[in-house]
């Protein structure tokens, strides 16, 4: 029989621990209620972190459960579950949610004051909003060629798209149900919504929110459970996978829990990023900024088109880093110089746009340039996560107003035909994929 740890008594009759909403188990229950398990349903697995989730599980028994918060569009509560470690009962271990991986488990003192830390930003629900959420981060998956999803009926691993993406999310227990895309900048539901499936679906349908603005980086974002952050995929120049994060950096008990995973599963999280976010994106080969940052630190002349396509992904929405990509309009590739003037078109950067027509010394790339400074680029209308919404307009322009997407029976299906004779090809992918096949 598990002994009772010798703090037992008093933290269970505290009043602040009561009002936390914990229901503490009788030590008699602990042994013989059988062990949590993660379920198989929902994020994808890889053997590191299975590995690494059964070493922290091993031994703890299930000790109390709450607060609870009721997910969204659905009639359901997720309780905190605390564990204890016979082998170690000097502290509790904190699960916001039983579906969390054991190596998201908060490691906390058995004092209510600690108690109510670890559960300080997540119960009860914040109502959160971008402004509300100072930290952001980015991060690179690949091109949609390299990034896998599975697809959720038949198990089979397939390329990178938003039907299958919507799909796979609805089984990720870390967030609330139901995306938005990028023709809104908030989450268009209220925290409190509750509606039956098809009642939810119609909301969606209501305000176009999974329609792509014309002019902003198309994305499909979900709000988290508990840390109301928003997870953004983005496709940035029609091929390049990028995840965002807008978030409210974690209580600071969480902070060493990212810092223990990145050592022992080699990824690179920021440390105050909240951990369902964390929970949500494993299996993905999420590569940071940091982890990139070798392919710049190389001599100017040996500095590739992919590398600057990449972090110009990166470095979108922060005008400071974004005008580094003006330090290679001089470059001596004709490749790299031709991939900063897409990337001024494809962004919007009339900046970057003068800068590489300015700098080009190639006859006939200098009118072409010139002639996207003068006459600006149109913005991409490219259908970049092959969405299929029947009668429901996948692009939208400021107003609201349908447009139609390259690719539509209509439409032109090649942003670059104008490029074509000058596009030499770009064989510096294999860099980056490369690294992503050792992975």
């Amino acid at each position: 029989m598990t002994e009772i740890p010798p703090w037992w008594a008093e933290l269970t009759a505290s009043p602040r621990t009561a009002r936390l909403g914990i229901g503490w188990r009788p030590p008699s229950a602990w042994d013989d209620d059988p062990k949590d398990e993660v379920s198989l349903f929902g994020t994808m697995r890889t053997g590191s972190d299975e590995s690494l989730d059964a070493r922290i599980r091993e031994g703890k028994v299930l000790v109390g459960t709450g607060p609870e918060v009721e997910q969204r569009g659905i009639p359901s509560e997720v309780p905190v579950h605390w564990y204890l470690d016979p082998a170690d009962p000097s502290r509790l271990w904190c699960a916001l949610g039983s579906f969390y991986f054991a190596w998201l488990w908060v490691p906390v003192e058995p004092e209510p004051e600690a108690l109510a830390e670890v559960v300080s930003h997540s119960h009860p629900k914040p109502a959160l909003n971008d402004l509300d959420m100072a930290g952001f981060t980015r991060a690179y998956l690949g091109r949609t060629t390299q990034v896998a999803l599975p697809n959720v009926y038949s198990g089979d691993m397939v390329e990178f798209n938003g039907h299958d993406l919507d799909r796979y999310f609805v089984g990720v227990q870390y967030a609330e149900t139901g995306h938005w895309a990028s023709s809104l900048t908030n989450d268009p539901l209220r925290d409190d919504f509750q509606a039956s499936p098809i009642a939810f679906l119609a909301a969606g349908r209501d305000n176009n929110s999974q329609a792509q603005r014309l002019g902003r980086v198309p994305s499909m974002t979900w709000r988290m459970l508990h840390s109301r952050a928003y997870l953004s995929f983005e496709i940035h120049t029609r091929y390049e996978v990028f995840v965002s994060v807008r978030y409210r950096p974690s209580p600071a008990s969480h902070r060493p829990v990212v810092e223990r995973l990145n050592q022992e599963l080699d990824v690179d999280y920021p440390t105050d990023l909240p951990l369902d976010v964390i929970g949500a994106l494993n299996g993905f080969l999420v590569s940071s900024e940091g982890e990139l940052a070798h392919h710049l630190d190389v001599p100017y002349d040996d500095v590739d088109p992919t590398t600057l396509r990449v972090h110009a992904g990166l470095w979108c929405g922060d005008v400071r880093r974004t005008r580094r990509l003006a330090d290679f309009v001089g470059h001596p590739s004709r490749e790299v110089r031709v991939e900063l003037a897409r990337l001024a078109n494809w962004y919007g950067y009339p900046w970057l746009a003068e800068e590489t027509a300015l700098a080009e010394t190639d006859p006939e790339l200098r009118e072409v340039f010139e002639d996207l400074t003068v006459g600006g680029g149109e913005p991409d209308r490219s259908n970049a996560f092959n969405d299929y919404f029947s009668d429901l307009p996948i692009i939208v322009d400021a107003a609201g107003r349908p447009v139609a997407s390259w690719g539509d029976e209509d439409g032109d299906d090649d942003e670059y035909d104008e490029d074509d004779e000058y596009d030499e090809g770009d064989e510096s992918d294999e860099t980056y994929e490369d690294e992503e096949d050792d992975a």
